[in-house]
């Protein structure tokens, strides 16, 4: 993913004004592979980092001194993404007073080396665009399953849209414009900036470009199901802060599937002699309809049946994330609005 300067093309705009913000904690060699990525066309790079305990922040200071790093304590602030992005980008106007784009990028990933170009070149052209994104893939697509659902989950249509990734550039007057994002959010904190970026009157768009790599180093399906539970729970909290359509569909689609038909259907049965289990055949119809929709986007077969299985299967734990949420966040009065 590195490329030397003399193969970079110039910046349609001078590098101090195209800032690198990089999140992480615990991310070691990864860490030094998305620093590493960033290259000479933006003028500062912030590292903003969340109490790692293994050797980041002194592999970022040994290997790159010129990375301003930051370190987020949770007893001054509870810590988040959306923090170390916001802390982090403070960091990066200090240093840079006339910065008018800004990169995040998590630790876990690597830029691509025409991104930084492409996107400032596209925010140039669009001025009513804040925030572009492109296409993330997955370092090791084949090292198991998780690793090939998380790339079919980067794999998203270009276009505008209303929710994005960490993994975006981001026009900072709208940043400025919107206060940041909200650090009160523990997950999905991307689309709900995104969504007042769009409230504000601006685009969230995504390119065909490549962006990024991404490494997810998920080998187990308890990680699997943890990171499940954690995007119902973001669905709920997004809705609890927007009050809208789009997040309370979501919700009623998880406790749909994974709550209450299956505690009809079963719940049901000695009273229904049985009939209630037919409420089951809910879950072939949406397997097939997920199936199918992979495949219209050109997912090989085995892929689309797998991201059929997951999509299944994360109802239920995205089920779990919108009950916990719920009974804990809103009862402890912490529902992150703003």
């Amino acid at each position: 993913m590195t490329e030397s300067s003399a193969q970079r093309p110039p910046m349609s705009v001078p590098p101090a004004q195209v800032g690198v913000v990089v999140i992480g904690r615990n991310e070691g060699q990864h860490l030094m592979r998305a620093l590493a990525s960033v290259g000479p066309q933006a003028g500062a790079t912030v590292y903003a980092d969340s109490e790692s305990t293994d050797d980041s922040v002194a592999l970022a200071r040994e290997h790159h001194p010129s990375v301003e790093v930051v370190q987020l304590r949770a007893a001054d602030y509870p810590l988040s993404p959306s923090r170390g992005r916001n802390e982090g980008y403070a960091a990066l106007r200090r240093m840079l007073p006339d910065v008018r784009y800004v990169q995040f990028l998590d630790g876990d990933c690597e830029l691509h080396p025409g991104w930084l170009q492409h996107a400032v070149d596209y925010l140039e052209a669009n001025p009513k665009v804040a925030v572009v994104a492109g296409r993330l893939r997955e370092r090791q697509r084949d090292r198991n399953v998780y690793h090939r659902l998380a790339d079919m989950e980067w794999d998203q249509p270009p276009g505008e849209v209303n929710d994005m990734g960490g993994i975006m550039m981001v026009r900072m007057s709208a940043w400025d414009q919107v206060g940041g994002q909200n650090p009160d959010i523990p997950a999905a904190e991307e689309r709900e900036f995104c969504w007042r970026v769009i409230e504000a009157g601006y685009k969230v768009m995504r390119s065909a470009a490549d962006m990024a790599e991404h490494d997810i180093d998920m080998a187990s399906l308890a990680e699997w199901w943890t990171r499940s539970v954690r995007s119902g729970h973001a669905y709920a909290q997004g809705y609890w802060v927007h009050r809208d359509r789009w997040h309370l569909r979501h919700v009623l689609s998880l406790l749909t599937y994974g709550a209450a038909l299956p505690g009809a259907a079963v719940g049901g049965a000695p009273l229904t002699l049985g009939l209630s289990l037919s409420l089951l055949t809910a879950y072939p119809r949406l397997w097939k309809k997920i199936e199918r929709e992979r495949l219209e986007r050109g997912d090989a077969p085995d892929d689309a049946r797998l991201f059929a299985v997951a999509g299944v299967a994360g109802k239920v734990a995205g089920a779990m994330g919108v009950v916990r949420f719920f009974t804990r966040t809103l009862a402890a009065g912490r529902g992150g609005r703003r």
